[in-house]
């Protein structure tokens, strides 16, 4: 009897020790948990005029949209597009805002045919059209929040589009600046994306069977700024 009690002695200890183990266990475990990832933004400000200037040639506008709305990517650019205002506070949402355009009669998706015979129709433009309203879209910037998931920023814009204005969710990166040297003049060069998607047909009165109602539009901006 007495060896019987002394093994349900030791059984119990290890029982006991196996809780505790168990519980700082638990313990640290919790003290791993992250909040959510670290996110470090600097002061870096740019504002389009004087100095600064909008480098087009290293810059895109681009598009992708489901050919006959179910098969593969048809995808293009503008060749012609600008800002009207730019303007980043890297760490101040209230201080970033846009607006830019892009003159829909000169898309451009590598087959001449295309583009200036079934999408002048899609777009609702011709290939004679400059500023007229019905050949210009235009993306500007209502509201710019940091994100809490990354270093980027969502972006609440009005995008006008075959005579259509609507609400769009735009997400923005400022993806880094770098310097070039030419002569004895130094410039800052500085380059963000946004991307966003809107519904064609749904929301913008597009009538065709060569594209999906989702359209993604991804630009790419660099700006050079002189020191």
């Amino acid at each position: 009897m007495k060896n019987r009690g002394n093994g349900k002695f030791w059984m119990l200890s290890i029982l006991l020790a196996g809780l505790v183990y168990a519980n700082g266990c638990t313990h640290d475990n919790e003290l791993l948990e992250s909040n959510g990832p670290d996110i470090v933004r600097g002061n870096e400000k740019l504002t389009l005029g004087g100095a600064t200037v909008f480098d087009k040639t290293h810059s895109n506008v681009g598009w992708e949209t489901l050919y006959l709305g179910s098969t593969a990517l048809l995808t293009g650019r503008f060749d012609n597009f600008n800002f009207t205002s730019f303007s980043f506070d890297e760490s101040n949402p209230a201080g970033i805002s846009f607006e830019g355009w892009v003159w829909l009669n000169t898309v451009n998706t590598s087959e001449p045919g295309r583009d200036k015979g079934c999408l002048m129709g899609t777009y609702g433009t011709d290939v004679n059209a400059t500023t007229e309203a019905y050949n210009v879209a235009i993306l500007k910037s209502k509201s710019v929040e940091l994100s809490k998931t990354d270093k980027g920023y969502d972006v609440k814009a009005d995008f006008t589009f075959h005579g259509v204005t609507r609400e769009v969710i735009c997400k923005m990166y400022y993806d880094g600046k770098t310097q070039t040297t030419s002569g004895t003049t130094v410039r800052d060069v500085l380059g963000f994306s946004l991307s966003y998607q809107f519904l064609a047909k749904t929301d913008y009165l597009i009538v065709s069977n060569n594209i999906a109602d989702k359209v993604t539009v991804k630009v790419n901006t660099v700006f050079r700024r002189t020191l």
